[in-house]
Parts: C-alpha cells; structure tokens; sequence
C-alpha cells in the first residue's frame, strides 16, 4: 500500500502529462475556472455492522445539508452544516473538505478529453450525540486518490463529469485513536461562460459515498450524501 501511496503522490506534483492520442495537435489546457456556488446534499449518517455502540449512544439521522464551496482550477473547499433531531434533542452536524489535484490526459484534443484526476484530500466530519463531547463523532481525514474524468469545453461551455476514490488516514479530533477511511465521490458540473451575471453560471450535482473503520468501532460509520449546486464564476 504504501508504493501505491508514494506512486499517487508523485503523480500529483508531477507537472507533466500522460498522452495517449491526440485528434489534434492543439495542446490540452487545464481548467482555471474560479467560481464560488452554493448547493444542499440529502445526507444520511448511519452505523455500520461492525459499529455495536448502544442504540441510546448512537448518532444517526437523515437530513439535508446546506453546502457551500468555491473552486479555483484544481482546487476546491467545500463547507457544510446542518441540525437534526436525536433522541428529542437538536443536534449539529458539520462536514469540511478541501481537494488539490492533477490532471493527466489519456486521450483526447483540446475540445474533449479523458482524464486520469489525481488529487490530495482533506476532511472533517463532526456530528453529536447524547452523551459526552468525547463519544460525539469528530474525525479528521487526510488522503490521496484518482480515477477517472471526462471534460468536454468550448468557448462558452465547459462540461465535466468525474468519479474518484479516495484512501484516508482518519483520527479522533479529541482522542489518539484512528484508522481508515474510504471515500467514493463523484460529480457532474455544466459552467456556462459569460451568462446571466459575473463571468457566467455554473450548475451541477455532487455524491460522496464515506466510510470509517477506527480503532474504537464504536466510531464506525458510513455517510452519503447528494445534491445539486449552482455557483457564479468570477
């Protein structure tokens, strides 16, 4: 495991890139899209099987999650919060992510391409519970990933579909346990350049599959989430 970690690595700060074929001799160009958006995600937070904490203790709801986020390039931060009811008691949950990648064409021109995206990630989750600060779910991830990536732009549109999966080294915020966790993420982002208002609109839909396996099983367990989003670039 830790070749292929130190293989994603070097991919990432690898400035160059992976040709396969071409339809033209134009070079590809990254992104440099900056845009600020605003969305909400359908998130359910559940136990996993492994997780044998007390229905009393457990933390698990199903809410949506107000998320905003802004993106320069290849570089996104993404906040969101949301309050839910446990046991009769309202309760807060945050989420707080922040991905860094690189881009290495496969194939494809300057119009259209396929993508190999392989990033940096980095996540918090916090969501309480009913009983002490120490049995509420705070756990911070650090990670490396890739997967795959289609883009097809134009001078007044931009469309990119893209799936990754991300492997994390995942501690307790408030304790010395950690462990590992796996993240599926996936999006779909339609940027229509010099529309409406600023530099143009951008519309689009978000999923992100997390799991946790920690030392303490009592903090085991799996989050999705997913929902649209509209931005304005800038």
């Amino acid at each position: 495991m830790s070749y292929a970690m130190l293989f994603l690595l070097v991919l990432v700060f690898s400035g160059s890139s992976l040709h396969a074929q071409y339809y033209d001799d134009r070079p590809y160009q990254q992104s440099h899209a900056r845009y600020l958006s605003a969305g909400f995600l359908y998130s359910a937070f559940n136990r996993r099987s492994s997780n044998r904490v007390a229905d009393s203790l457990a933390i698990e709801f199903n809410r949506i999650m107000p998320v905003v986020a802004y993106r320069q390039g290849l570089l996104e931060i993404a906040f969101g919060y949301t309050r839910y009811t446990l046991q009769g008691e309202s309760r807060s949950a945050i989420f707080f992510g922040g991905t860094y990648s690189n881009e290495l064409l496969l194939t494809g021109s300057r119009g259209s391409a396929l993508l190999l995206p392989v990033l940096l990630s980095t996540d918090f989750t916090k969501a309480e519970g009913n009983s002490t600060v120490r049995e509420d779910f705070n756990i911070a991830s650090v990670g490396i990933g890739g997967g795959l990536k289609y883009r097809y732009f134009h001078e007044t549109i931009d469309l990119s579909l893209r799936a990754v999966e991300v492997i994390h080294f995942s501690f307790e915020g408030l304790g010395v346990g950690n462990g590992f966790s796996a993240a599926t993420i996936a999006e779909v982002a339609f940027l229509l350049k010099d529309a409406l208002v600023l530099d143009g609109i951008v519309f689009g839909y978000r999923f992100r599959l997390q799991t946790w396996s920690m030392d303490n099983t009592d903090f085991n367990y799996r989050s999705i989430s997913h929902g649209p989003f509209v931005g304005v670039m800038f």
